[in-house]
């Protein structure tokens, strides 16, 4: 299903962190997967997926990274400022 907020979120995603807030399973997840092909999806919950967060090492070659369920972090606000401010995304 084509979402009207799409072409806005694309229009300003680039070089920037973009935070997609809203009420539990209204398709937030789903949404961000079909912004594009090439992503990476790490899922706060999933006890793989938060060494990810915690070092700070996913996948950078991909157009989009998905953090799911980071509002679940400490201090989850100050993190994604933090790694952008040191540098981008890119390392």
């Amino acid at each position: 299903m084509k979402r009207y907020i799409t072409n806005n979120i694309k229009e300003f995603w680039q070089d920037k962190i973009v935070l997609l807030m809203g009420p539990r399973e209204v398709g937030k997840a789903t949404l961000s997967k079909k912004m594009i092909s090439s992503f990476a999806y790490y899922n706060y919950d999933i006890k793989k997926d938060k060494k990810f967060f915690i070092d700070e090492n996913w996948d950078r070659d991909k157009e989009l990274v998905i953090f799911d369920e980071l509002h679940k972090m400490k201090k989850w606000k100050l993190w994604p400022r933090g790694i952008y401010d040191d540098g981008g995304l890119e390392k």
